[in-house]
């Protein structure tokens, strides 16, 4: 009788990769957005602002401190130090037209699924 390990195995991947997709893109028409961190995600994962001066706060709803970051092509452009769980942070910046990275930078936070992706139009 064949095994069923490598149907249950091939079955739990499935499930588990069902769960990593980014979700729908939030367009934001203002230039004060939210982002939400938990353990493992960042809500939500894409977004669409407009370009020039925004007003970003990142709230924890995680067990643990995260922090978040904007990257660009070659820097980091906004940078908000360890949040802890329950708080949050508000942060004025201005961001050119363009594509960005949002990530945690603690550890492997960003491995692990903290990370997203964010435009300016």
């Amino acid at each position: 009788m064949p095994s069923r390990t490598p149907t249950l195995l091939a079955l739990a991947l499935a499930t588990a990769l069902a769960g990593c997709g980014a979700g729908p893109t939030v367009r934001e028409h203002s230039r004060h957005f939210t982002v939400t961190l938990d353990d493992y995600t960042i809500r939500p994962q894409a977004i669409v602002v407009p370009a020039g001066p925004l007003t970003l706060t990142v709230v924890n709803h995680g067990q643990i401190g995260h922090t978040f970051r904007i990257g660009g092509r070659t820097k980091v452009v906004l940078k908000i130090p360890t949040i802890p769980p329950g708080g949050a942070r508000t942060r004025s910046f201005r961001l050119g037209r363009g594509s960005y990275t949002t990530f945690d930078a603690l550890a492997n936070q960003e491995i692990l699924g903290m990370r997203g992706t964010l435009e300016a139009r």
